[in-house]
């Protein structure tokens, strides 16, 4: 899969909120890098748990610019938490199979992402809910 195709199956899976098809282009062992924990993980379904709720955390959410380079994929976007407007980066390596091998996201300011990481700590709280249940 070229980065060309990764960012439409990428847009697509965020708009339409589709886990099925953020499976499908996320590598097994992917690296979540988060301003909201201090330790990456590596555990995909997490991860796409954790993307869900950011999408749905943040209101308007949407990528407003974009640069790619071959492997690697910069992604910008906007939003409101709780009516204050934010600014965040995903940076996004693809594998050699063309899928997302690593996801380092930036977020600011930082009165934004105090209230984006506590709704998000609670998001976290119902993957480890239902993990423990299951």
């Amino acid at each position: 899969m070229t980065p060309t195709d990764f960012l439409t199956k990428w847009h697509h899976a965020v708009v339409n909120r589709d886990a099925a098809l953020m499976d499908q282009i996320i590598a097994e062992g992917c690296e979540l890098h988060s301003p909201v924990v201090w330790k990456p993980t590596a555990d995909k379904a997490y991860l796409i748990h954790i993307l869900q709720g950011v999408i749905n955390t943040i209101d308007g959410f949407a990528y407003r610019e974009e640069w790619v380079k071959e492997g690697g994929i910069i992604l910008e976007f906007t939003g409101t938490v709780a009516g204050k407007s934010l600014v965040g980066i995903d940076k996004i390596t693809l594998g050699e199979d063309g899928r997302m091998a690593r996801l380092e996201v930036l977020i600011r300011p930082m009165n934004t992402y105090l209230e984006f990481a506590q709704r998000m700590r609670d998001h976290v709280a119902t993957f480890n809910s239902v993990k423990e249940t299951a």
